[in-house]
């Protein structure tokens, strides 16, 4: 684009002068152009929490815009933040609890321009940023697992999701890079169903609900071994803390 027609446009848009020098030197530059995404573990982590888990809500009037995950377990809380923090070059946030109810830890950064990226990714989109290369596709793993995974008793490994495009993905991920293999996908909990949580939450399934499961023995204890859980009570098969 010609110096003209840039600043034509830029007239059109009616960005301040002001702003465009603040843009120009590198001072208060406008969310999308301070982070860019970059192949990490890290993100790769957050990629897969987000699928799960994690969620992404805005509020506009106040101009905030937040990536947030609410869970029982404070070692993937705390692992959540840690990738977060790396990733957004900030502070990292010790989990809090919810004041709702004290037995969930909740995380909360806040990024307009990470905010605006990931919503405008898809499956496919995201796929050059999980196998980038062995690590972030193990990193990916484990967060979709931190997140709707779930080790029975170190002999069946199971995840689950309403996604079915996204479990097939990461039964290609399984057997392509860790020679893991997987069955499914089943249906798991059909829409409308309802359940009653330990906790006393009551859940209505608001979609049809698959999963994969990892049954050999030599392909659990490979998945524990090589991607594994950032949970001890996923990690080990032990009971979920209330």
């Amino acid at each position: 684009m010609r110096v003209w027609d840039l600043q034509r446009y830029l007239e059109y848009l009616d960005i301040p002068k002001s702003t465009l020098y603040y843009w120009k030197h590198k001072i208060n530059k406008p969310p999308i152009a301070r982070w860019r995404a970059k192949p990490s573990k890290e993100l790769a982590y957050i990629i897969g929490v987000l699928l799960g888990d994690g969620f992404l809500h805005s509020r506009r009037k106040s101009n905030k815009y937040e990536i947030e995950i609410l869970v029982t377990d404070y070692e993937f809380a705390e692992e959540f933040s840690k990738a977060m923090a790396k990733v957004l070059g900030k502070n990292f946030k010790t989990p809090g609890r919810w004041w709702r109810r004290p037995n969930f830890w909740i995380v909360n950064y806040r990024s307009k321009a990470f905010y605006q990226w990931f919503k405008h990714q898809t499956l496919e989109t995201l796929k050059p940023y999980i196998e980038y290369n062995k690590e972030t596709i193990k990193y990916f793993l484990r967060g979709l697992y931190d997140s709707d995974g779930t080790n029975y008793r170190c002999k069946q490994i199971f995840l689950a999701n309403s996604n079915l495009k996204l479990l097939q993905y990461a039964q290609h991920l399984l057997r392509k890079y860790f020679n893991i293999v997987s069955r499914g996908p089943y249906l798991n909990v059909r829409a409308g169903s309802i359940r009653i949580r330990k906790d006393g939450m009551i859940i209505k399934a608001n979609h049809d609900t698959h999963r994969i499961a990892v049954f050999r023995r030599r392909d659990v204890e490979r998945f524990l071994k090589e991607i594994g859980f950032s949970i001890r009570e996923k990690q080990l098969g032990l009971p979920r803390r209330k």
